[in-house]
């Protein structure tokens, strides 16, 4: 098993690196995404689309991630206006970006994202880019801001025959400096959220949270070393991750209180990639094959699971006030909520 992302995504980017190595002219697996709005895609030169955030206004993408794209000058960082669809590029693609989900970041004013084995900084706006950590910070990373400090956690790989060792989540000053250990010792964390006052990550087996002004990690969630536990989103009270029982092939998503007790599961079958929440609902995708996913949301309280469109979704999802959005392959569309 791999941490962050499940096995079946694993064989899904093998198969995507074989595509783009075999090249990128052929078709897109289908069915294609045919409910959405589509934002902006190829045809504005985006090419293998691994991270997303937004702000009101515009989506934020890492994009690239083969040597063609650095050829080609279809890898780095872009601004996206939601509206139009225009394209503006705020980086080159020299650091070389982060190729999976979790290493990019926004705040009001800036943009943070890991390429080249660092984390970078840039207005929304453009301008001179900064590299505020450049120690500790692995190939993939996830990644999240508050109004402080940029906390990431190195991605892992495992397996159940295979040791690991402890590894820490850190910090830095969203201003830069000298990189810190916030959380030490940790079992392959990765999954990051943060509120006010903890930052929360999963490892395999279990849900931890550690207060923003230091002490001791507290475990929210623990499973059995049979089970798994993988992806975390979050609202103002509570978490929502995936889940796998012990003998299991399928995972299902889960609610737990950010101050522990017992789980509530939501859905039955999930396909462990990123989720966004919202006021009332949870959008999330179901596995239906190695190319179509179904995007689906479902109430925060539970109920029925609502199908919203099929395609490929490489897990690249963001929620904006009135839309959520995700992307497929080299494409971003838009999904009025």
């Amino acid at each position: 098993m791999k941490s962050h992302k499940s096995f079946l995504g694993l064989i899904s980017a093998v198969a995507l690196l074989l595509a783009a190595i075999l090249g990128c002219t052929s078709s897109k697996p289908t069915p294609q995404w045919t409910k959405g709005r589509k934002v902006a895609g190829k045809e504005q030169r985006l090419s293998h689309v691994s991270g997303l955030v937004v702000d009101d206004k515009f989506a934020y993408v890492t994009m690239g991630g083969t040597v063609a794209d650095q050829n080609q000058g279809t890898s780095g960082l872009r601004k996206i206006n939601l509206d139009s669809g225009a394209v503006t590029s705020l980086e080159d693609g020299k650091n070389f970006p982060q190729s999976e989900n979790g290493g990019i970041a926004i705040d009001e004013e800036f943009i943070y994202w890991n390429a080249g084995g660092k984390i970078l900084r840039i207005s929304k706006e453009g301008g001179e880019l900064k590299a505020i950590a450049s120690e500790k910070v692995g190939i993939g990373v996830d990644m999240v801001v508050d109004d402080e400090k940029v906390y990431w956690a190195n991605h892992g790989y495992y397996s159940p025959n295979s040791p690991t060792r402890p590894s820490p989540i850190y910090s830095v000053s969203k201003l830069g400096g000298a990189t810190e250990i916030f959380a030490d010792q940790q079992h392959i964390p990765h999954s990051l959220v943060v509120d006010e006052k903890f930052v929360y990550w999963v490892t395999p087996a279990s849900i931890v949270k550690q207060a923003k002004s230091g002490g001791q990690t507290q475990v929210i969630y623990q499973a059995t070393d049979k089970e798994g536990v993988d992806e975390l989103a979050q609202d103002a009270e509570n978490l929502y991750f995936g889940f796998r029982g012990a003998g299991e092939s399928r995972w299902a998503l889960r609610k737990v209180s950010k101050q522990g007790g017992e789980p509530q599961t939501l859905v039955k079958r999930y396909s462990v990639k990123p989720v966004a929440v919202d006021e009332v609902n949870i959008y999330f995708f179901d596995e239906e094959g190695m190319t179509s996913d179904v995007f689906c949301r479902i109430s925060k309280t539970g109920g029925e699971v609502v199908k919203i469109d099929t395609g490929y979704s490489s897990g690249v999802i963001a929620k904006g006030k009135s839309q959520v959005y995700l992307g497929s392959l080299d494409d971003i569309y838009a999904y009025t909520k």
